[in-house]
């Protein structure tokens, strides 16, 4: 899977979104050390330059700081029209995640690309909490932030989502974040 499996790094991984892969593999290389990634926003003209240069082409380099380039990517995931773990699947997730092995059942019942990003960001995060002594990401702040970005309720049943529904929802994450591999 690209530049997180490889030294590789010139083969984009198939099935996943060009602007995901571009700004995840930036922070691979460059940010696992960033202390507060993730914690610290980015800056708007910082922000909007990473996103003209992903609208254009294929950079060779993603301009702006690591917090820039980490804010772009939540953005990014928070604007897909349908999250990386489907609608269709999300009341499943919630009522599987007292189970790491049926969370892992969850994630191959996804359409091949869901999937193949929902396996390239949890590879990256993992890789990142290795370094948690000095980017100061936890495993809590990430299940917290990107559970909520990954595992959205569908349309109709944000209003209804209570705390227990967003425990349930993080927990369905950490479940990927302690393993050592999806597979």
């Amino acid at each position: 899977m690209g530049s997180l499996d490889s030294e590789d790094t010139s083969e984009m991984p198939l099935q996943i979104p060009k602007e995901i892969w571009l700004l995840v593999d930036h922070l691979f290389k460059h940010a696992c050390h960033q202390e507060d990634l993730f914690q610290t926003p980015g800056m708007q003209e910082e922000l909007e330059q990473i996103i003209d240069c992903l609208d254009t082409n294929i950079p060779e380099t993603i301009p702006g700081s690591n917090h820039s380039v980490a804010e772009a990517l939540l953005i990014f995931l928070e604007a897909l029209p349908e999250p990386v773990i489907c609608y269709e699947l999300y009341q499943r997730c919630l009522d599987w995640s007292y189970n790491s092995r049926l969370c892992r059942q969850v994630i191959f019942q996804l359409p091949r690309c869901h999937r193949s990003v929902f396996r390239y960001l949890m590879s990256f995060l993992r890789e990142l909490l290795r370094y948690s002594e000095d980017n100061n990401v936890s495993v809590a702040m990430i299940a917290a932030l990107f559970s909520s970005l990954l595992l959205r309720p569908p349309p109709n049943l944000v209003a209804k989502q209570t705390q227990q529904d967003r425990q349930r929802a993080i927990n369905f994450l950490y479940s990927f974040l302690l393993a050592g591999d999806e597979e």
